[in-house]
């Protein structure tokens, strides 16, 4: 079994790595691949066609695969619901203190690490870019990983880096080792009221200053995530593997702290239709009609 999640330096991986150590002790004859991807639009493709049996997702990007819709062109009818719940994919816009970048109509003309391909972070700058009047070719993209686009920030390669993920976000945190001296661009409130109300989907965040040791708080925005399955999994299957993760939850928080949002109460909420095995589960547990 293959489990799509992201780059390393986000949030996606360790939730995969915490599955795959529950897959693997719990379910007899299980071997499970922890898979590095483009992240969220390239992970609903991934389970769709077979090449991942588990993939991690935005709520919004699973529900556009689904019926296809931008950033899709078809619609991907082989994905279903497995754990919603995950910690939001918060947006993190990193500057140098020294760039002299203090707001997001500053970012004209600059060079910005937006994220790897198939990542969703590329589609949201430009809906902000969009938002405020400017196109894509106002700025000069870099597609790098959430860590290599850190790491070419401190380099000075570029004048921006964007990472998504609930926070704390290891390839911020390796920008904090690095010592030098850094903000993150946050939505001031009427633009964030704005963007809220074209794109619903998304929800209001604010990412406390302590736990990057920044001057305030960063009122920025976030997508809900969520786990996916393929549709064609055993239903018997599917069970056994949200029995599983449930009965050893413990191990994919020592992976994850992404995780710790995840309630059963709130695990059947996914944006896409639920695979019966986990519907099923849910059911005897109470938590689904």
């Amino acid at each position: 079994m293959s489990i799509a999640t992201a780059g390393t330096g986000g949030a996606y991986y360790p939730v995969g790595v915490g599955l795959s150590e529950i897959f693997t002790k719990a379910i007899p004859g299980m071997s499970v691949s922890v898979e590095v991807t483009g992240g969220t639009v390239e992970n609903p493709g991934l389970v769709n066609i077979g090449d991942c049996e588990v993939g991690i997702a935005n709520s919004d990007m699973a529900y556009f695969a689904m019926v296809g819709s931008a950033p899709f062109t078809n619609p991907h009818p082989n994905i279903k619901g497995f754990i919603n719940g995950m910690a939001p994919g918060v947006v993190h816009y990193a500057v140098l203190d020294s760039s002299g970048i203090t707001r997001i109509d500053d970012l004209v003309g600059k060079r910005i690490a937006v994220g790897p391909q198939g990542n969703s972070t590329s589609l949201f700058l430009e809906k902000v870019l969009n938002l405020k009047g400017y196109f894509w070719k106002d700025i000069t993209p870099s597609y790098l990983s959430f860590s290599e686009g850190m790491q070419a920030l401190s380099d000075g390669k570029v004048d921006m880096a964007i990472a998504s993920a609930g926070p704390p976000v290891s390839a911020i945190q390796e920008l904090v080792a690095t010592g030098k001296k850094f903000t993150l661009l946050e939505f001031d409130d009427g633009f964030r009221e704005e963007f809220l109300k074209a794109y619903p989907y998304y929800i209001a965040y604010v990412i406390p200053k302590e736990i990057y040791g920044l001057d305030k708080d960063i009122k920025t925005v976030a997508t809900q995530n969520m786990l996916m399955v393929n549709a064609d999994l055993d239903a018997d299957l599917v069970y056994e593997m949200t029995k599983a993760v449930f009965e050893n939850f413990g191990t994919l928080l020592a992976a994850s702290p992404s995780a710790a949002t995840i309630t059963l109460e709130i695990a059947p909420n996914t944006s896409i239709p639920l695979h019966e095995g986990a519907a099923r589960y849910y059911r005897e547990r109470g938590v689904l009609k």
